[in-house]
């Protein structure tokens, strides 16, 4: 809010402090209350600063040259073809102070200022960061966080805050929101959105273009995420979007099935920022279960071994154990692999899949399905394209073939490998979420208690598939 006062005799500009600016905060604001903030005309810069603080019916206001307008945060309540032309202005006034060499800002929407003679006004930034350390974030949110994302610096700052700005005259609400700042800024991170021409029908899909990529989000059939706009950009496309009809009107049919495809879309895009936002905060917890039970499962191995029932693999004669070895990643089998092997043989194998069979069994009860596709049943139909949050573990084109036969049996194994990709990356991405490898190894047998078993595994070869 920004208050018309007289001080010293002079019209001036009064910005509320508020009841919590005492003390340590008020000192402060009143150390860098001469820091400069911008007017902007057409074709000029010139500096504004807070000339001093006074106070008003018990409250503490900075004051300032007076300069009269309508804010920001006000013409974000108009409809979007009264709000474009302020939007334009403010695109215009950001080009000149970065063709001019002044650092670019995060504003906020009760810091900017349309004045009746065309030019724009940004209060002082460094003093307003030192205001909204004062205010709540719920206060906060609407006029700065909402559009401020955290990962970005200057013009791709300005890019995303442009666009989420448009996105609210669009639709009338900014494109993220959050309990917190922290559940705010990872919806800026990972939640794909509807694009706003779904919410508004018949938006010219050059303004739902234009906003998608500033807020770095793909939209419809594209694969990858464009460009953000530049500042030339948006000041080229906010002034051409004035002169057309920004809506065009629609069928009855056209606007149902936009409500349709909409309305399924954001499902589905809550659906996996809640799945990824989980297994971002759980996954510790998930590899700590992992190991308990890789620890546990070695301890009651060690202590049961030939003591319980015989091995799964009895009576199978060598060929049929290598290749129930390596079908056991597929089933994520662990104890079927560890029953084809003695002296620490497939270790690193059979701990890789006793990992992701219990990651797997952690999802199934989150979710009510696996996310981990057996690598082979994923051949067989074809390898389509999975979700967005599946991956394919396991081997396909197995191929075993004896080296040297009994009583020390070789065989030569060649097959490809399907893993996870480390990391996951970004739900948003085109990127798989799994990668090949072509493997030989060389696999040596023995009797073991009677029953064929591997011992030892050489790796031979490992070269990464095309994607």
């Amino acid at each position: 809010m920004l208050i018309d006062i007289e001080e010293a005799g002079a019209r001036c500009l009064g910005v509320p402090l508020g009841s919590p600016a005492r003390g340590t905060a008020l000192t402060r604001i009143l150390a860098i209350k001469s820091s400069p903030g911008w007017l902007v005309s057409a074709t000029s810069i010139r500096e504004w600063r807070f000339l001093g603080v006074t106070e008003r019916t018990g409250a503490a206001l900075l004051y300032g040259p007076w300069t009269g307008g309508r804010l920001l945060s006000d013409i974000m309540q108009l409809p979007l073809r009264e709000s474009l032309p302020f939007l334009s202005r403010l695109a215009g006034a950001l080009l000149l102070l970065r063709d001019r060499r002044v650092p670019l800002f995060s504003f906020q929407t009760d810091a900017v200022v349309f004045t009746a003679e065309g030019s724009v006004l940004f209060l002082p930034p460094d003093v307003m960061r030192e205001l909204r350390g004062l205010r709540t974030f719920e206060t906060n949110q609407e006029t700065f966080d909402a559009l401020s994302n955290p990962d970005l610096r200057g013009e791709e700052m300005i890019s995303f805050a442009l666009a989420a700005l448009t996105f609210r005259a669009v639709t009338g609400s900014y494109p993220f929101t959050g309990r917190t700042s922290e559940d705010l800024h990872e919806q800026m991170r990972k939640l794909q959105i509807n694009e706003p021409g779904r919410a508004v029908h018949g938006l010219l899909p050059e303004i739902s273009a234009a906003i998608m990529a500033g807020l770095g989000r793909q939209r419809d059939g594209e694969r990858n995420r464009p460009a953000r706009p530049s500042l030339d950009d948006w000041d080229d496309g906010l002034r051409a979007w004035q002169s057309a009809d920004p809506v065009r009107a629609l069928t009855a049919e056209e606007r149902q099935s936009i409500l349709s495809t909409a309305r399924t879309r954001r499902q589905s895009s809550e659906k996996r920022f809640r799945r990824r936002v989980f297994w971002e905060k759980n996954w510790k917890t998930a590899l700590i279960i992992a190991g308990a039970v890789v620890v546990a499962g070695a301890g009651v191995g060690s202590v049961l071994k030939g003591v319980l029932a015989p091995r799964i693999t009895r009576g199978y004669p060598p060929a049929k154990v290598v290749e129930t070895f390596y079908g056991g990643m597929n089933g994520l089998d662990h104890v079927a692999m560890s029953a084809c092997v003695v002296d620490g043989a497939g270790k690193g194998e059979i701990n890789e899949t006793m990992n992701l069979y219990v990651i797997s069994r952690v999802s199934t009860g989150y979710e009510g399905h696996s996310n981990v596709v057996a690598a082979d049943e994923w051949d067989r139909a074809g390898r389509p394209k999975l979700g967005e949050s599946q991956s394919v573990y396991g081997v396909t084109n197995l191929s075993i073939r004896a080296e040297q036969g009994e009583p020390q049996p070789v065989y030569l194994v060649s097959y490809q490998k399907w893993t996870p990709v480390p990391g996951g990356g970004d739900v948003t991405a085109a990127a798989p979420r799994f990668q090949g490898s072509a493997v030989t190894d060389r696999v040596y047998m023995k009797k073991d208690h009677g029953d064929w078993v591997i011992y030892r595994i050489d790796r031979l070869r490992t070269e990464p598939l095309p994607p």
